[in-house]
């Protein structure tokens, strides 16, 4: 690829600068490419066993005589380090509960107790969801189902809803409302852009022409060739629009189109 870039280029090699240019554009373009569509070998199909979470509390008596905030324990429940804030009211009552904490590895709901606070009465009741943790292989998710959708004439989809997670070394994070299952669930996903760098050699072959031709836009821009850029950029991405037809058009590897309706998740070929 930097072969064939410096050709495009017309010069006979790239400074050090000019190489680490280069190397960043076919990323910038890999990974354009890569988060186009589910190519097939960016892609993972993969029974994943999900965690299930206390995600609300909800309030069912307010109690009475409360002066300050009580604390809220869980008991049971099989989970861990689940933890919750309680509020009152003005007539001394316990009037929510904010989950700070959704725990983790829950088998079935935890008992929810009050103490301290000096008043008495208030109950609550805690709500599973069932959660699917990128870690660090997972990006995107496509399609979550019950069963393999590649083993059964017919597959039963839940629906799905990606949330923001906290941390250096993680994604992000899936809920799959209504359901608190620990059940395994089968996940289609893509993987995360690996990021190549300048000694690589195993670059996607069919990135690596659009890549190429897009680092030959940047270098153009650069350079202050503003509209000669906008042209080789238009050239890169009719390559691209190929390969996407070969997947797409040729190939039919499009997913289904899913609707939510009533709680259930129906699916309806695009």
């Amino acid at each position: 690829m930097l072969t064939n870039l410096v050709s495009m280029v017309g010069v006979d090699s790239f400074l050090t600068a000019e190489n680490t240019a280069a190397v960043r554009s076919f990323n910038r373009f890999g990974k354009l490419a890569w988060d186009r569509t589910s190519w097939p070998f960016a892609s993972r199909l993969t029974q994943v066993i999900p965690d299930v979470r206390v995600r609300s509390v909800q309030v069912g008596s307010g109690g009475s005589g409360y002066t300050s905030a009580p604390t809220v324990a869980f008991n049971g429940g099989g989970g861990s380090s689940v933890a919750a804030t309680a509020t009152i009211n003005s007539d001394g009552q316990v009037n929510g509960v904010a989950v700070t904490n959704n725990g983790t590895a829950f088998t079935s709901a935890p008992n929810v107790s009050f103490t301290g606070g000096s008043g008495s009465g208030a109950t609550a009741t805690a709500s599973l969801l069932t959660y699917i943790d990128f870690g660090t292989t997972i990006s995107e998710i496509f399609r979550v189902t019950e069963n393999d959708p590649y083993g059964s004439g017919t597959t039963s989809d839940q629906a799905f809803k990606n949330i923001y997670a906290t941390g250096g070394s993680v994604y992000g994070e899936a809920i799959l409302p209504d359901r608190s299952s620990t059940s395994p669930v089968w996940v289609y996903y893509r993987e995360p852009y690996p990021e190549f760098a300048s000694g690589a050699s195993d670059f996607p072959y069919v990135f690596s022409e659009y890549a190429t031709v897009g680092a030959y836009g940047d270098w153009l821009s650069s350079d202050g060739a503003l509209e000669k850029a906008q042209v080789i950029y238009q050239q890169a991405e009719s390559i691209l629009q190929s390969e996407l037809d070969k997947l797409e058009r040729q190939e039919g590897q499009v997913n289904p189109i899913q609707f939510i309706t009533y709680g259930t998740t129906a699916v309806s070929t695009a």
